[in-house]
């Protein structure tokens, strides 16, 4: 499958007192994308026995991004995935040409819900994520 992209609008909200979007942001806005795509799956990743927990994100700004009527676009496909985790690959970017202002990966991990030790990834999450593997195709809009 192709990168699932997210359409978003910024808000005067995600604002800094410079006039751009503010970096803290850039998160919120990855987690949007990945929510869209995680809660296709059964309504969520919370079910009787397990969680998923955010252990990591990393972004990497590269353009200056400022609030604008029309959608950014938020690009999030599955980079790997492991026997307790996986991870997304984000971008965001024009939606219409090859400016990109910032990327990302979030790590997420399977916990049991009441130890909260790590769990393997079960076939049925591990089937689903896996048709968001980058296949290098244009993104697909969902």
């Amino acid at each position: 499958m192709a990168r699932h992209r997210f359409l978003l609008q910024t808000r005067t909200a995600d604002l800094d007192w410079l006039g751009h979007i503010n970096n803290v942001v850039f998160g919120a806005y990855l987690q949007e994308a990945r929510m869209e795509i995680i809660m296709r799956w059964r309504g969520g990743l919370r079910h009787e026995s397990q969680d998923t927990v955010v252990a990591r994100v990393e972004i990497d700004y590269r353009e200056v991004l400022y609030h604008r009527p029309e959608p950014v676009a938020v690009d999030t496909w599955l980079e790997r995935i492991g026997r307790t985790s996986y991870v997304f690959a984000h971008e965001v970017r024009e939606p219409d040409h090859d400016v990109v202002y910032a990327t990302g990966r979030s790590v997420l991990v399977q916990v049991d819900r009441e130890s909260l030790a790590p769990t393997p990834v079960d076939d049925t999450l591990r089937s689903y994520l896996e048709q968001f593997a980058d296949d290098g195709a244009a993104p697909v809009t969902g």
